[in-house]
């Protein structure tokens, strides 16, 4: 009685579910988006001005801090011949530059990060469409993002047609 129960449920759900095996779209590809920001035309181009923009301004810190440094062994070795009002007043002074510095510093980090953020949202917001037409033109149901995916067959991985065609669109991104 209960292998028979157990038959029925087993055939039933095997009917069931079987037409939708059967009838499956296997349209759904992905696509490595870090890849074609790393390597498309575009996105070279935001890490290389990025870059540029981060040397400059690492090299304009690291001369700050040397300042900063030498400021700091000066007034330290004015410690015994100032009064301690005017050595207190000093330190205060000195302390008040290391915050502006570090202020500045990490509003410049931010403001970098921000155009980076700004910059990749752009290319992104350029990809869509790009991968809204290849979907079109190739009757694809899905694409997924390839971070999103556990295993996949090497087929179902378009990244190098997409590469082709966003470099042959878009060559450059500008930086805000």
């Amino acid at each position: 009685m209960v292998i028979k129960k157990f038959t029925i449920y087993l055939t039933a759900l095997f009917i069931f579910f079987y037409p939708n095996i059967v009838l499956s779209d296997n349209n759904i590809y992905f696509v490595d988006i870090d890849f074609l920001m790393n390597n498309s035309l575009a996105g070279k181009s935001i890490i290389i001005k990025l870059d540029k923009e981060t040397k400059f301004n690492k090299k304009k810190f690291e001369e700050s801090e040397k300042s900063l440094q030498a400021e700091e062994a000066n007034l330290m070795s004015k410690k015994n011949i100032l009064s301690e009002k005017e050595y207190i007043k000093e330190v205060q002074l000195f302390k008040k530059k290391v915050n502006d510095y570090k202020l500045s510093r990490n509003n410049t980090i931010n403001q970098i990060s921000k155009i980076k953020n700004e910059a990749q949202k752009t290319l992104i917001e350029s990809l869509t469409p790009i991968l809204t037409d290849y979907a079109k033109k190739n009757s694809i149901s899905y694409i997924i993002p390839k971070r999103n995916i556990i295993i996949g067959k090497k087929e179902l991985d378009i990244t190098n047609s997409i590469l082709e065609i966003l470099n042959s669109k878009i060559k450059n991104i500008k930086l805000q």
